[in-house]
C-alpha cells in the first residue's frame, strides 16, 4: 500500500444531505451516482450522520415508508477521521472498527468526502499482498443464500439480519445469479412499494464464478475488470462452496498489509543507516576502524570455542582469543610461543605437516584429535581449519571445540547399551556381538570356541526369603567369582535373571570345555556371605555348546546352548551337559515341526475353539476360554497337548499365541456387536512372558479389532508368573491399568505361594480339573479345592472349576462359594459356529 494521505485518493465529489431530506431523495442520489452512501450535514456542512446501502435494506425489511426523514433512520454521530491521516493508519481503523465507509473531515471539522473498501482497494497494490493467498483460503463458506421466489422483503430481512450486502440465487446446487442490496435500494428508489416483487425479477444472472483454488490477486483483478463487488466461488463439479467478497479480499491482506509496511520501513531505515553509515566512515574512517576492532575482539574473546590465526609457516598462533590458552593452562604470553606440535598429543610432527599439506591443497579440512594441557590433561578435541591467505601470507583459521564431556557421554551410553548396570559384566547384546566376533576369527585360524550357559539353582529361594536386595548382592559375588576363574580374554556376560554365559576362545581340547563347567560349579557352590552377615548357598547347571560342532553363527549356538542348558536342569541341577548328537537330533525334529507350524499359521490352518464359562448360581453362559486347534491337511486334527510343548520349545508359541489373541478379539467383536457381552479369556504362555512384549500385542490386537480391554482376560500359569518375577509384576500392573482382566490357570499344581498372590493384580483362580475330577468324594481334593476358594473369597478374587463334567462336582462347588465353572458338563471346545448356538 503506498505511504498517502485520505486527501490524495479522496474524490472531489461531494455529495450531502439535510436531516429533512426523506429517504427516497437519498435512495435516487445513491443510485443515480451508482454511491454506496449518503452523509447527512448540517447547515456548516458539518457530519451528523451518514445513510448506507445496509440502511436501505433495513428500511425495506421493516417496511418504511420512503417518505420518512432521513434524521429517523440514519446512523448519528457517525465516526470521523481527517483528511491527513495516512492511508494505512485509516485502513487499519476501518478493518479494527468493522466500518465499510469512512466520514473524511478536514481540520476545522468540516465534511470533506467519503472512504469506502473500494477506495483502499484500487490503492493497496493487491498483486504483491496476495500473491501467495488462494480464494478458498479467504472466501466466506456459508453465503446467504435465496431462491427465485424469495420476495424482496424477505431477502431484504435475510440481508439485514444476516448483516451482509448480498444474497446468492441457486438453482439446485449451482448458482445462477446475486442480488445485493445496492440492487434493493436502487429498486426502492424508482417505488417504495416492492413487497410483491420477487427475486427473480431483480437478481442478476451476469455473475462471475471462480473456482476456490485460483489466486487471490487474479480474483481481485477480476473484480476490477467486471466491475463487480463479488464472485462466486465454485468447486470442480461447478457446486457453490462460497463467495468472495471485496471485503474478503481487504480481509485476507489485512495481515500481509502490516508485513509490507514493516518491511518498507525496515528497507527505508536499511538504506538510511547505510547511508548515514558510508557518512561516517567517509568522515572519520580511522576511528571507525579502530571502533569496530574493538568490537571484533570483544566477540571474539567472548566465543566459548579456542579461535586460531596460525601464521602456516611457522605453525605458531599470530591471533588467538581467551579461550584458546585458558582451555589448556596456559598465559596468554606462553601460548603466543606454542607450535602446534606442542599441544597436539597423538599426531607425530610428520603427521601433522601431512595433514597442513592436505588443508593447504584442499583449502579445509575437519578431524578430532586430543590436546595436552599444560598440566599434562587431555581433551578430546573437534577441529575445523580452513587455508586463508593475508597479505599473500599463507594463514589457517582454525577453531577448536572441546567435545571431551560428549565423548565421556558416548562411553557411558555405549557401557549402558553393552553392560549389565548390576553386575557391570556384558550383556545379551554385548555377548551375541563378541561371539560373533570369536567365531569368525576361529574359522580363519580353525580354533574351537565353546559357550557356556549357566543357570543359578535355588536363587529363587533367597529372593523370597532374604529379599531381592540379597538377591542382588548374591549376583554381584557370583559375577566376581566368574571373573576371579576365568583367563584374560574370556568374555562374560549375564543374559537376564540368574542366567549367565561364557566364552571361552582357543580351547585345546573339546572336553576341556566340560572340566572349567565343572571347576565354575564348584566355585558357584561355595558359600556367600552377604553384608547382612547372613550365609546362603546355591548351585548352577551349565549347557555348553561348540563351535564349530553345534552351529556356525552366534544365535544358533545361543539357541543351542539354552536347549544344553535345559537338559542339564531336567537331568537332576548342579551338572553340565553337551549340545549332543541327541539333542541335534530333537532339534532337527523341531526345526521340522516349526516349519510345518508357521506353514499352518500362513495357510490358515489354526482356528480358534470356545469352551463356555459358566457362572455357578445363574447357569448363564458369561465367558469363554479360547483354546487353538490345528487342522494338520495331512494328519487331521493334531492335539495341543502335542503340538504346543514343541511350539514352546521352538519359541513359536509366541507368533502362535499372537495369533490366537488377535482371532479372539476379533471374534469377541462380532459377539459383542451382536448383544452378547462375553468375557473372552486368551492363554499366555511363559515363553511369551519371557520374550515378547505383551502390553504391545495386546494393545495392537484391541486396536485393530475395536474389542473393549474390559471384555479379554489373559491367563497365565504358576510357573508363567514366576519367569523374571519384577518385570512380570510391572507388565501385569500395566495391563490391569488398562482394564484388561487377568487370572492364574491351573492353580495349585505349581508355586501355589500366598506371597505372589498379594503381589500379582489378579482377578480369577482357576481350580486346576486335577482338584475337580474326584469331588465331592475324595477327601484330600474336597480340602484343597474349600480351602483355595476360601483363600480366593478373603483376597476379593473369583474363583473358576476346570474340568466339571458331572452335577455333582456342580452342586458341591456351589455350596463353597465357587464363582464359574468350566467343562464337559456345560459344552467341550467348540468352533465359533456352534459356541453360538449355546449363546
Amino acid at each position: 500500500m503506498k505511504q498517502v494521505t485520505l486527501e490524495t485518493i479522496l474524490s472531489h465529489k461531494v455529495i450531502t444531505l439535510n436531516s429533512s431530506d426523506t429517504i427516497v431523495k437519498a435512495l435516487e442520489l445513491m443510485t443515480d451516482y451508482a454511491i454506496s452512501s449518503v452523509v447527512i450535514t448540517d447547515d456548516e456542512k458539518r457530519p451528523i450522520g451518514i445513510f448506507t446501502e445496509h440502511d436501505a435494506l433495513k428500511v425495506v425489511a421493516e417496511a418504511i415508508e420512503t417518505s420518512t426523514e432521513l434524521g429517523e433512520v440514519m446512523t448519528q454521530n457517525p465516526f470521523c477521521v481527517v483528511l491527513t491521516m495516512q492511508m494505512h493508519d485509516a485502513y487499519a481503523l476501518m478493518e479494527e472498527k468493522h466500518f465499510r465507509h469512512l466520514i473524511v473531515v478536514d481540520k476545522e471539522g468540516y465534511f470533506a468526502g467519503v472512504i469506502t473498501e473500494g477506495d483502499f482497494l484500487r490503492h493497496i497494490g493487491l498483486e504483491h499482498l496476495t500473491k501467495f493467498k488462494t480464494v478458498g483460503e479467504a472466501m466466506s463458506e456459508s453465503p446467504l443464500i435465496v431462491e427465485l421466489q424469495t420476495t424482496l422483503v424477505e431477502a431484504a430481512v435475510l440481508m439485514n439480519e444476516r448483516k451482509c450486502d448480498y444474497a446468492i440465487v441457486l438453482r439446485g446446487v449451482n448458482p445462477i445469479g446475486v442480488i445485493t442490496e445496492r440492487d434493493i435500494a436502487h429498486r426502492c428508489a424508482k417505488d417504495s412499494c416492492v413487497s410483491e416483487e420477487l427475486v427473480e425479477d431483480l437478481f442478476h444472472s451476469d455473475i462471475v464464478i471462480v473456482e476456490k483454488e485460483i489466486a487471490l490477486h487474479h480474483a481481485a483483478s477480476m473484480m476490477e475488470e467486471h466491475g463487480v463487488h463479488q464472485l462466486i466461488v465454485v468447486d470442480a463439479l461447478g457446486s457453490l462452496s462460497g463467495i468472495l467478497t471485496r471485503h474478503d479480499v481487504l480481509h485476507a491482506v489485512h495481515g500481509a498489509y502490516f508485513e509490507y509496511l514493516i518491511r518498507v520501513i525496515d528497507e527505508k531505515s536499511a538504506a538510511i543507516a547505510r547511508i548515514n553509515e558510508r557518512k561516517r566512515i567517509l568522515g572519520n574512517e580511522k576511528k571507525e576502524i579502530e571502533k569496530n576492532e574493538t568490537k571484533l575482539r570483544k566477540l571474539f574473546e567472548a566465543l566459548p570455542d579456542s579461535i586460531l590465526l596460525i601464521d602456516r609457516e611457522t605453525l605458531r598462533a599470530v591471533e588467538f582469543n581467551q579461550a584458546a590458552h585458558e582451555h589448556l593452562g596456559y598465559t596468554a604470553e606462553e601460548f603466543g610461543e606454542l607450535c602446534i606440535d606442542d599441544y597436539e598429543s597423538i599426531e607425530l610432527p610428520d603427521e601433522t605437516q601431512r595433514r597442513i599439506d592436505v588443508i593447504m591443497r584442499e583449502g579445509k579440512d575437519r578431524f578430532e584429535t586430543i590436546h595436552r594441557g599444560k598440566d599434562g590433561r587431555l581433551y578430546n578435541v573437534w577441529v575445523n581449519v580452513v587455508a586463508v591467505e593475508l597479505d599473500k601470507h599463507p594463514y589457517m583459521i582454525a577453531v577448536y571445540h572441546d567435545i571431551t564431556e560428549r565423548k565421556k557421554y558416548e562411553e557411558r551410553l555405549e557401557i549402558l547399551a553393552n553392560f549389565d548396570p548390576l553386575t557391570g559384566l556384558a550383556n545379551r547384546a554385548r555377548l551375541l556381538s563378541h561371539l560373533q566376533n570369536s567365531i569368525n576369527q576361529a574359522k580363519r585360524h580353525k580354533s574351537i570356541i565353546a559357550l557356556m550357559m549357566f543357570d543359578l539353582d535355588r536363587f529363587k529361594d533367597i529372593n523370597d526369603s532374604y529379599g531381592h536386595s540379597a538377591g542382588d548382592e548374591v549376583l554381584k559375588l557370583v559375577a566376581e567369582r566368574f571373573a576371579s576363574r576365568l583367563r584374560e580374554g574370556d568374555l562374560i556376560a549375564r543374559l537376564g535373571g540368574d542366567e549367565f554365559a561364557i566364552v571361552v576362545e582357543n580351547l585345546d581340547r573339546f572336553e576341556d570345555a566340560g572340566r572349567l563347567a565343572q571347576e565354575m560349579i564348584s566355585a558357584l557352590a561355595l558359600e556367600y556371605k552377604l553384608s547382612s552377615g547372613s550365609s546362603v548357598h546355591i548351585g548352577a547347571s551349565v549347557g555348553i555348546v561348540l563351535f564349530p560342532e553345534h552351529g556356525g553363527e552366534s544365535s544358533v549356538l545361543l539357541q543351542h546352548a539354552d536347549a544344553a542348558l535345559y537338559k542339564a536342569k531336567d537331568e537332576g541341577r548342579g551338572t553340565y551337559r553337551y549340545y549332543t548328537d541327541e539333542l541335534t537330533e530333537s532339534a532337527r525334529r523341531r526345526i521340522e515341526c516349526e516349519m510345518r507350524l508357521r506353514r499352518a499359521v500362513t495357510n490358515n490352518e489354526f482356528e480358534v475353539y470356545y469352551q463356555p464359562q459358566v457362572h455357578i448360581l445363574t447357569g448363564h453362559i458369561v465367558g469363554a476360554e479360547a483354546l487353538v486347534r490345528w487342522n494338520d491337511p495331512i494328519r487331521g486334527i493334531v492335539s495341543p497337548a502335542e503340538f504346543i510343548p514343541i511350539a514352546e520349545e521352538t519359541g513359536l508359541i509366541g507368533e502362535i499365541g499372537e495369533w490366537v489373541l488377535n482371532e479372539t478379539c476379533r471374534q469377541g467383536k462380532i459377539w459383542l456387536d451382536q448383544g452378547h457381552r462375553l468375557t473372552l479369556a486368551v492363554n499366555l504362555s511363559a515363553h511369551q512372558v519371557r520374550h515378547q512384549n505383551i502390553i504391545e500385542m495386546v494393545e495392537y490386537a484391541l486396536k485393530q479389532s475395536g474389542y473393549p480391554a474390559d471384555r479379554l482376560e489373559l491367563e497365565l500359569t504358576e510357573s508363567a508368573l514366576m519367569q523374571h518375577e519384577e518385570e512380570t509384576v510391572a507388565m501385569l500392573h500395566s495391563l490391569r491399568a488398562r482394564g484388561i482382566r487377568l487370572a492364574i490357570d491351573d492353580f495349585g499344581t505349581g508355586y501355589s505361594s500366598l506371597s505372589y498372590l498379594k503381589r500379582f493384580p489378579i482377578d480369577v483362580l482357576k481350580i486346576d480339573k486335577s482338584f475337580v475330577d474326584d469331588l465331592p468324594f475324595e477327601k484330600d481334593d474336597m480340602a484343597i479345592v474349600t480351602a483355595i476358594i476360601a483363600m480366593a473369597q478373603a483376597l476379593g478374587f473369583q474363583v473358576l472349576a476346570e474340568g466339571t463334567e458331572r452335577i455333582e462336582q456342580i452342586e458341591f462347588l456351589k455350596e463353597r462359594g465357587c464363582t464359574m465353572y468350566q467343562g464337559y458338563f456345560k459344552s467341550e471346545p467348540v468352533p465359533a459356529a456352534e459356541f453360538e448356538k449355546l449363546l
